[in-house]
């Protein structure tokens, strides 16, 4: 597959947002096609295609990691874990060693208790409410080899947050780190509740596990993964093997990895970046994942020594350089790759980390319905302030309105049970509508300069809020910054700068640091794009995968211009 970039005309970003109705798909249209372009044609549908309101009368022609030609496409099949039994697999905090042969074989046992005692059966779902835990990972897999769906879920959500997941989910069986009040809730909904010690156990008693992987299609569901839900009600996005064998390979390939690579993994196992992304790219490299239960300075100061790779978000990365430990002697030769995602990285983190460690972070882009769609390069330039150029196989323009759209294998397979949410997040040709604004330019390199939804439309012009708040990060005694549209009454919208400072100021100071913020601003920034207030808080609110929470500003701070 050669990169495409298909660059509509009229895509200028500062042009005024225009409506897109006539490029999205009406319900009918997308349950005439298929719109994760994958799956070969197959005599009936599953529920899970069903219920997204997708059809197999047609595919997307020319499709790349994504097809099966008629074998097996179950991830677990794809990824041949089995094949280098004798490799490493897991390093625990305790440095003993699970080998890739030992992996397989606790899947398998954990398959035949999910098979035999909870009669788990292919297309079913499994919601799983668990922490980071090898068990939690023998579930995911030994799942995926039954040809079941895994759901995984925030251990932290409350009973009352898990309700609209286990009705929408319907899943068979449960699986919760607290065997709780608070999950026995919901034994009317569903036939299995199991604490996940309890299914560890189960699983270590069994003699012989279930060695055969069961066939799927590379359409067939592996994961509903649900998005974090800013407005409305989280939706469930269905990620099927092919697609995350799509892009697993296509990782592998771009950031180089081998056998011999050893992953630093401190990121969270319930969502896209530490379930797919890191995980599929040891597991498809047959190389090591160093364990970790969570993120902390101290702890990967400790294991960096011996990683090759480390994979993190922003604030992962931030936080190392706010430590007075981290320096270019904490970072061994063997350590080759720094990736960033799930959020935007500064361009003050890049280019401090770059002087501090000699190492430039690969920064990529993506998102829980599309996967990684764009990288840097692990051998050229990586460019500070962009998320690279797509991945092979990876077709990606912006519409008239300033939005990227993306079409690939690895594109999900649509909403759960949500058929006309699926027809109105993709155009009429197939692409996923990712409602980020960005641009690309000569060399295809994408910028992301925001959600479209952050856009602040001032007096009315066009003001994208990173390009503001990269102004604002680089101001001296600035830790970050968000910049927010608030309700104005003569502007419709001012332009508003929420910023957390590396020290915390005294409000008599605020009036003066404010001033001194704005006139750094004007110097660098058109007067409509210059924020109308800045506000000081001591840290900005952010969801579990530490992305800034706008819609929480915007809602604290809509009165601040009413009189």
């Amino acid at each position: 597959f050669c990169t495409r970039l298909i660059v509509s005309e009229c895509c200028r970003v500062d042009d005024a947002v225009s409506s897109r109705s006539s490029t999205t798909a009406t319900t009918a249209e997308c349950t005439q096609r298929y719109v994760h372009w994958m799956s070969p044609p197959r005599s009936s549908l599953s529920e899970s295609s069903r219920a997204a309101g997708l059809s197999s009368s047609s595919r997307r022609e020319g499709c790349g990691g994504g097809c099966s030609g008629g074998g097996n496409s179950n991830l677990l099949e794809r990824a041949s874990i089995n094949r280098e039994r004798e490799a490493p697999a897991i390093v625990y905090a305790d440095h003993s060693v699970l080998s890739y042969g030992d992996l397989d074989e606790s899947i398998g046992r954990t398959a035949r208790v999910l098979a035999e005692k909870y009669k788990l059966e292919k297309g079913d779902r499994v919601l799983a409410r668990t922490g980071k835990s090898i068990d939690s990972l023998r579930l995911y897999l030994a799942t995926l080899r039954l040809g079941a769906v895994y759901v995984p879920l925030n251990p932290t959500y409350t009973k009352e947050e898990t309700a609209h997941f286990v009705q929408d989910s319907s899943p068979r069986v449960f699986v919760t780190s607290s065997h709780s009040e608070d999950s026995m809730a919901f034994r009317e909904r569903i036939e299995s509740i199991v604490d996940e010690k309890e299914m560890a156990r189960d699983g270590d008693e069994v003699e012989n596990g279930m060695n055969e992987i069961e066939h799927v299609t590379a359409g067939d569901p592996a994961c509903i993964c649900y998005t974090s839900g800013t407005t409305g009600l989280p939706k469930g996005a269905i990620l099927t093997h092919g697609g995350l064998v799509s892009n697993a390979t296509a990782l592998v390939n771009a950031w180089q990895f081998k056998q011999t690579d050893r992953l630093l993994h401190s990121l969270p196992f319930y969502h896209v970046h530490g379930m797919f992304i890191s995980l599929n790219c040891a597991l498809f490299s047959h190389s090591t994942v160093l364990w970790r239960d969570r993120f902390s300075v101290e702890d990967t100061l400790e294991w960096m020594r011996d990683a090759t790779v480390m994979m993190g978000v922003p604030t992962y990365y931030s936080r190392l350089l706010n430590s007075p430990s981290f320096n270019r002697g904490c970072i061994p030769k063997r350590l080759r790759l720094f990736v960033s995602g799930s959020a935007p990285l500064s361009p003050a983190v890049f280019q401090k980390f770059r002087e501090v460690t000699g190492h430039t972070i690969l920064e990529r882009y993506g998102m829980t319905e599309a996967q990684v769609i764009t990288s840097n390069p692990y051998e050229g330039d990586r460019q500070c302030g962009t998320v690279g150029v797509p991945l092979p196989g990876t077709e990606i323009r912006v519409n008239k309105s300033g939005i990227l759209e993306t079409r690939s294998n690895s594109v999900f397979g649509g909403y759960w049970r949500n058929p006309k949410k699926t027809a109105e997040e993709f155009t009429v040709d197939g692409y996923f509508i990712t409602g980020d604004v960005g641009k690309i330019d000569e060399n295809g390199y994408v910028t992301i300069l925001g959600r479209g939804n952050d856009l602040i439309i001032s007096g009315g012009l066009n003001v994208y809020p990173k390009q503001v708040e990269d102004v604002i990060d680089h101001i001296e005694g600035v830790t970050e910054s968000a910049v927010i549209a608030v309700p104005h009454s003569d502007l419709g919208e001012a332009v508003v700068a929420v910023v957390a400072m590396k020290e915390n100021i005294e409000e008599s100071s605020h009036e003066k640091e404010e001033r001194r913020i704005l006139e750094t601003a004007r110097s660098k920034l058109a007067g409509y794009k210059t924020p109308k207030r800045v506000i000081f808080v001591d840290c900005l609110p952010r969801n579990s995968m530490a992305k800034i929470q706008k819609n929480v500003l915007r809602d604290q701070y809509k009165g601040l211009f009413e009189v």
